[in-house]
């Protein structure tokens, strides 16, 4: 599968003209993202690289199709910085020596992870309006009460009914998508 977007295509070209334009243009936007995240200009650069390198790998190999590179980049960007800031907190000194990550096996990790979180976005898009209103509620720790109140149901059992399908219905449609292993 062939991308239309011009970003995609650069990358998978390597055309460098553009490539220079996807870092002036998108790599502050990771940048103060890191920084504000406990992170360091050179980590910057190596995620928003990590990033690149991301989608490459998703729309050759995996056929992927992005409808807004920039977003993409951003949602990649995040959870690889997130995920970064998780291995700190669980890197532990043992005997004076730091544990060791495979970082081939951790990037095909998150590579599996973006993938499923693409067809799970794929899949949420397809339910009913009244679904993805009432399981972004759910999604987003608002109480019962909150949910009842807004969406105007009778009462808290007629909200967890309401969620229970809704997610069965996700559930569904996930596992019957051929990308779901």
């Amino acid at each position: 599968m062939q991308s239309e977007d011009p970003f995609i295509k650069a990358l998978l070209q390597g055309d460098e003209i553009v490539i220079e334009e996807i870092y002036n243009r998108f790599f502050t936007k990771t940048l103060r993202f890191v920084l504000q995240n406990k992170g360091t200009h050179d980590e910057a650069k190596d995620i928003f690289q990590e990033a690149l390198l991301a989608i490459i790998v998703a729309v050759q190999k995996r056929n992927l199709n992005i409808n807004s590179f920039e977003a993409y980049l951003m949602t990649v960007s995040k959870n690889m910085w997130r995920r970064e800031l998780e291995k700190k907190k669980k890197r532990v000194i043992k005997d004076g020596s730091a544990t060791l990550i495979d970082n081939d096996n951790d990037f095909a990790l998150f590579i599996l992870e973006q993938e499923q979180m693409q067809l799970y976005r794929e899949m949420f898009h397809k339910l009913s309006d009244n679904c993805k209103e009432v399981l972004s509620l759910f999604f987003n720790n608002v109480s019962y009460e909150s949910i009842v109140r807004e969406l105007g149901y009778a009462n808290i059992n007629t909200a967890r009914q309401r969620i229970f399908k809704c997610k069965s219905k996700l559930i569904k449609l996930i596992k019957s998508d051929i990308r779901f292993k």
